[in-house]
């Protein structure tokens, strides 16, 4: 009798490390926080990189361009006519992947806590880098609204000036004084849908006597179907990644390279040597979209396919002979297999 696995996510209070939502780079990063800025002979990323940091969050995160660090963005715009010294040319980042095509600034204004715009670029489905009050030259990325339209709490932001991401809103600065408005097709929460939950299928139990002979962990296999939203395809990585009961990443189980075509479906298949944390549930596994890849990718430079709030997750097993949902899953690891078959 074969047990299989189904991977529920419980909600709880929230605990474990911080993520964003949206791509999120410091512009204090070792890796960039040294360089010059632009054309400037003073200026580096570090201390005036905030803008050319939300630019590379924005890149990033948009399905039609390759994934660009500060450091990597930085060189490009030097070449390509991005500065005016060591200030951006805010057109010139949308012109990386051609014009009319993926990043393009749309709208732009120099106003105090223009809540009626932010609130309708947002509603569009733009982002928005704006210009905080409370400092004299720092700006943030807005990245999403979540509550009413004329209040600074409501917008919560990407701020590249702080060296671990920390969950913030427009209220830690009292609101902001101008905006630049992006749009694009973004990689985000919304972006991709899963159609069934996380499977995981050990051996058979039958077949535990050969692993056990030999001291081998007990292996299983992980399906599952996501849905790509977007109306243009989406090439990456799917990063099998295992966590620990407090949402940090252990290690990158296994993964999948391909492209997800508009509005369609791809499922995933993955290899699992050692089923033990899960049975144990300890641990659970999550499915990690990446433009690159890593055994251990940075959880702000990747999307969390299943969305987790909390501490608490659950893995239910279920038996092969009397369950009606392991008959459903039989058919459909079936048609898997056949898919595959035709392919090979």
């Amino acid at each position: 009798m074969k047990r299989i696995y189904i991977l529920i996510m419980l909600i709880s209070v929230a605990a474990g490390i911080a993520a964003a939502d949206f791509n999120w780079f410091s512009q204090g990063d070792s890796r960039w926080k040294t360089e010059r800025l632009g054309q400037s002979k003073k200026a580096t990323i570090g201390r005036s990189g905030c803008v050319l940091s939300c630019l590379s969050m924005l890149l990033s995160a948009e399905a039609s361009n390759p994934h660009i660090t500060p450091g990597e963005l930085n060189a490009w715009l030097k070449k390509n006519g991005g500065y005016s010294g060591s200030k951006m040319r805010w057109q010139i980042p949308g012109e990386i992947d051609g014009s009319g095509q993926g990043l393009e600034l749309v709208a732009q204004i120099a106003r105090v806590n223009d809540w009626k715009f932010l609130s309708e670029e947002l509603a569009k489905g733009n982002k928005v880098i704006v210009k905080v009050l409370s400092r004299r030259s720092h700006w943030v990325l807005v990245t999403k609204q979540v509550g009413p339209y004329n209040k600074a709490s409501s917008y919560l932001i990407n701020d590249p000036g702080m060296e671990k991401y920390r969950e913030r809103t427009l209220a830690h600065f009292n609101g902001f004084k101008a905006a630049r408005s992006y749009s694009g097709n973004w990689l985000d929460e919304e972006s991709f849908s899963m159609d069934t939950e996380i499977q995981i299928v050990p051996v058979e139990s039958d077949e535990f006597i050969l692993y056990d002979m030999v001291n081998s962990p007990h292996p299983a296999d992980v399906y599952v179907r996501i849905e790509n939203k977007l109306q243009v395809p989406v090439t990456g990585y799917f990063i099998l990644g295992l966590f620990d009961s407090y949402n940090n990443l252990i290690q990158s189980v296994d993964y999948e390279y391909g492209t997800v075509e508009p509005n369609d479906y791809f499922d995933l298949m993955y290899e699992m040597e050692d089923i033990t944390p899960i049975q144990q549930q300890d641990c659970y596994v999550n499915i990690l979209y990446s433009k690159y890849f890593s055994y251990m990718p940075s959880i702000n430079e990747t999307l969390a396919l299943a969305k987790i709030n909390g501490s608490l997750n659950q893995t239910n097993a279920i038996d092969t002979e009397d369950d009606s949902s392991a008959d459903d899953l039989e058919e459909y690891l079936i048609e898997l297999d056949s898919e595959g078959g035709e392919e090979d």
